[in-house]
């Protein structure tokens, strides 16, 4: 059987069963430092360090981190070999269960090398956590951390000119300490979105089920199936609103690829017990 029908039946039985309970969702941040919430107990100005810490990982050209009104705006543009991570991180991610937000890719596009065996561009808007080791971790390294993410993903091999973009949920297990390499235990493609739409993606640790959930927008919820230990605490505590790209190194001659990604996140909730303090 290919991977692409076992991935379409485990996830048609997947959607088809029965939903369980799990920690209910509390607003994190809104980024209006007016109208706060939750709540602070003093006023800030721009990114509150007391919820958020700064994410920058690989090279790029160009980088935005910012408020906007009573959104965060990520930018980044890269064009040279390598990946990279560029946005914020949850100052507790060991309390982060669960993040949703409200996301809008405003602007996306990716070109890859000029033959393809030089490899693929991605840039993408993503929420996205270190939850588990599924051996047994060393401090400050990824290696058989489980990750799991939903992105609103661009490509090179998507068609030119196209405006759509894909919403996809992963749960990957890091390979190597830096977590550079990996292997997947579940991919869905939860649609289409047009550059310039709004969407809300949630993922939650269901550990008691032995599973991811995912959701965009208000459609079924996706269950992400995993068999290995989840016991241990990540080697890596991180849990992120980002934007990312991977670029391939292309060879001599060819055009230089491009990862670009301009988006928004607004109205960002956790679960309950990681909710911040006023």
């Amino acid at each position: 059987m290919s991977a692409m029908i076992r991935t379409s039946a485990v996830l048609a039985l997947l959607l088809g069963g029965t939903a369980h309970a799990v920690e209910p969702m509390v607003p994190y941040d809104n980024f209006n430092p007016s109208e706060s919430n939750p709540p602070r107990a003093t006023k800030v100005k721009g990114i509150d360090p007391a919820r958020w810490l700064d994410v920058q990982t690989g090279s790029r050209q160009q980088a935005v981190r910012e408020l906007a009104f009573t959104r965060l705006r990520l930018k980044s543009r890269a064009n040279t070999g390598g990946t990279g991570r560029y946005g914020l991180r949850f100052i507790q991610p060991s309390a982060v269960t669960a993040m949703e937000a409200k996301v809008r890719v405003n602007n996306a596009r990716s070109t890859g090398c000029e033959l393809l065996q030089g490899g693929v561009s991605q840039g993408a808007a993503e929420l996205s956590g270190h939850f588990f080791n599924a051996a047994t971790p060393s401090r400050a390294s990824a290696k058989d951390d489980v990750t799991a993410a939903i992105r609103v993903v661009s490509r090179s091999t998507d068609p030119l000119g196209s405006q759509d973009l894909r919403v996809e949920a992963h749960v990957e297990r890091c390979h190597d300490a830096s977590c550079t390499a990996r292997g997947s235990l579940f991919t869905a493609d939860l649609g289409q979105v047009h550059q310039g739409e709004q969407t809300r993606l949630r993922v939650q640790w269901d550990a008691a089920n032995d599973r991811f959930v995912f959701q965009r927008d208000s459609q079924p919820e996706v269950y992400g199936a995993y068999t290995v230990t989840d016991t241990q605490a990540p080697g890596i505590a991180s849990k992120e609103l980002v934007v990312s790209h991977s670029v391939p190194t292309c060879t001599r001659g060819s055009p230089s690829p491009l990862a670009y990604v301009n988006a928004y996140f607004h109205d960002v909730g956790v679960n309950q017990s990681a909710a911040p303090a006023p």
